[in-house]
């Protein structure tokens, strides 16, 4: 009987595959069933704890920069400066200055060999009383009985004139065997060695008078023609960054560089001590002014253009939203832009990274 039932399940079973698993089925859906209670009962009302990010920006507050500047390279020079050289040529048997001597009108720096210039003097002198003697004696005959003719007398005083204009030419060319200094300064480049040949107006010292210096810059054409008023100019060296020297428009040319376009101008500087540029030193030029009518400026790479070619700049309200305002730029004051309208004093700008920015976009504001 036992049996007979037992086969009877597996006849089942394989006629119906499913109910062999139907325990195992209902443990399976009790879990399942068990889960789902559980999590209808835990807490859904949890809070969102990540945290909105806030985008910090560089900002500025915006004021009005009304003191205007250029900057230009300069080169330091001696206002007075002077390539000296012989007037004739020769070969110098003395130097009496060197590199960085400190000479004064009227020392003798060179000289020259100058035996034929004294054999020529020696000659002249005893030409020139020679042709004296006989003027002299010329002039009592042609004013005496035994006078002579006044063509005679004319043709002796001649040779007379031209023994004393012989004398000064030999005399000179003594005298240009040495080399004087015209006036007092310091022997900045020596260009020949002693006992060299030179040939007449080779270069042997070049003299800078340091106790008046200046600073020479090129100036662009569009900046000679705009009216400014008066500037403060001066000058800034890394050499001596506590210093600041005083400069003032000496002189300018009023044609330009034909390659450059630039017009040279001399600034006098005005000395101060503790603090000696010397020549061939390049210096900062500084030029500031106060113009006319104040506008506030803005960096320059706080401005963007838009797909119609209009300026706009990214104002930080109260909220600390960006707002996308359009504006009208003016002139360029180096790394500043001039802002004619629609920006006021005392409004939050974005200064850089604005190409990544949106309307009403929250930022933290970072001063600069």
């Amino acid at each position: 009987m036992f049996q007979s039932h037992y086969l009877w399940e597996r006849t089942v079973a394989t006629l119906n595959p499913f109910r062999a698993f139907a325990p195992k089925r209902a443990l399976l859906a009790g879990s399942v069933a068990l889960s789902l209670l559980l999590t209808g009962c835990s807490d859904t009302s949890q809070p969102d704890t990540a945290a909105k990010v806030v985008r910090p920006v560089s900002s500025e507050i915006v004021s009005n920069h009304d003191q205007q500047q250029l900057h230009f390279s300069g080169t330091v020079s001696a206002s007075t400066r002077a390539e000296l050289s012989f007037q004739s040529s020769g070969r110098i048997v003395e130097l009496m200055a060197k590199e960085g001597s400190q000479v004064s009108q009227g020392d003798v720096l060179a000289r020259l060999d100058a035996a034929n210039a004294q054999i020529g003097l020696a000659l002249a002198r005893t030409e020139l009383e020679n042709a004296k003697v006989e003027y002299q004696r010329a002039n009592t005959l042609f004013n005496g009985q035994h006078g002579i003719s006044k063509s005679q007398l004319d043709e002796i005083t001649l040779r007379y004139h031209m023994a004393q204009n012989k004398l000064k030419e030999a005399q000179k060319k003594l005298d240009d065997t040495y080399l004087i200094a015209p006036f007092d300064g310091v022997i900045s480049r020596q260009s020949a060695n002693n006992y060299t040949v030179i040939q007449a107006n080779e270069t042997i010292f070049t003299l800078h008078d340091l106790s008046q210096m200046e600073v020479v810059i090129d100036v662009p054409e569009a900046v000679m023609v705009s009216t400014t008023p008066k500037a403060n100019i001066f000058a800034t060296s890394p050499l001596f960054p506590k210093h600041t020297f005083a400069l003032h428009v000496s002189e300018y040319q009023t044609e330009p560089d034909p390659m450059t376009r630039t017009y040279q101008v001399t600034l006098g500087l005005e000395t101060q001590s503790g603090a000696q540029l010397l020549p061939g030193m390049h210096v900062q030029v500084v030029s500031q002014w106060q113009p006319e009518t104040s506008h506030v400026s803005v960096p320059l790479t706080a401005i963007s253009p838009d797909n119609l070619g209009h300026q706009y700049v990214w104002v930080i309200d109260n909220q600390s939203r960006l707002n996308k305002r359009q504006i009208e730029t003016g002139s360029l004051q180096g790394n500043r832009v001039q802002v004619l309208a629609s920006l006021q004093a005392g409004e939050h700008i974005v200064t850089s990274g604005t190409q990544r920015l949106s309307q009403g976009l929250q930022v933290r504001p970072l001063y600069q």
